[in-house]
């Protein structure tokens, strides 16, 4: 029983921590993106 009180608790921590970490992701999937991209165009281009 004592497990089954602690449930909704850590799975509200960790919609919380979802609501910080996803766009953190994408901020720095996007950037790494961009990073990528310009140094494979700037190996095409010389």
């Amino acid at each position: 029983m004592a497990e089954w009180s602690k449930a909704p608790d850590s799975s509200s921590g960790l919609r919380k921590r979802a609501w910080v970490q996803i766009p953190l992701l994408t901020f720095f999937f996007y950037t790494f993106n961009k990073l990528l991209v310009k140094t494979t165009f700037s190996y095409r281009t010389s």
